[in-house]
């Protein structure tokens, strides 16, 4: 009986001490002492496990060489993301820098720009960025929305070559994302300015990606 006391105490102990999973939408519910180890986002393991994709297939890129991490981008519209793309972008950079490969952040402006609003380094706007990046290879993909979630295609490309070193794949669930693709714009650049728009059409097979 004292056996399996302990062996139930130990199973409670392992489970309050493991991070909880959020998807972003319901209250943190888990203990206060947690929050010091970061709680993390259903989207963090997906990524985790896109990037160990990546690095298995990797042929290539060494941890010396500069990538490079652009926004993921609607299959069905090449040249339009939303915020799902921009925050795929940005946890990759994360998991690249962290398994030390040298990741160059090109929208850091290289000054800071200080104003009423606050203190910016970072712009999307390329008219403030360098024209020249020291970039061997980038990171990029798309996504395909689908009636569950997203159909998620990463790879890492050379940026003369065009070869594809590496690729991953993964389905990320609509519940898991945290916010509600329906109720978001699209967003897409056009003479180096963002432009947010609603879509106006949705095919019956594959619904256009909104932010």
């Amino acid at each position: 009986m004292n056996k399996w006391i302990v062996i139930l105490l130990s199973v409670l102990t392992t489970s309050c001490a493991q991070t909880p999973i959020y998807n972003g939408k319901e209250l943190y519910t888990g203990s206060p002492f947690l929050l010091s180890e970061t709680p993390r986002h259903t989207l963090d393991y997906f990524i985790e496990g896109l990037t160990e994709q990546l690095i298995v297939s990797n042929q290539y890129l060494t941890a010396k060489t500069p990538l490079a991490v652009t926004s993921f981008v609607d299959l069905q519209e090449m040249n339009e993301t939303n915020w799902l793309g921009n925050t795929v972008s940005e946890s990759f950079m994360y998991q690249m820098q962290q398994r030390g490969f040298t990741v160059v952040d090109y929208k850091s402006t290289g000054a800071i720009k200080v104003t009423l609003d606050g203190d910016f380094s970072l712009s999307r706007n390329w008219k403030e960025l360098a024209g020249q990046q020291p970039v061997d290879y980038v990171l990029t993909g798309t996504m395909l929305r689908q009636g569950a979630g997203l159909l998620v295609n990463a790879r890492i490309i050379g940026m003369r070559s065009r070869v594809v070193i590496a690729s991953a794949q993964g389905f990320l669930p609509a519940d898991r994302i945290g916010r509600d693709l329906d109720s978001l714009n699209k967003m897409r650049i056009h003479n180096g300015v963002i432009i947010r728009s609603e879509a106006t059409s949705i095919d019956r097979n594959t619904i256009i990606l909104k932010p």
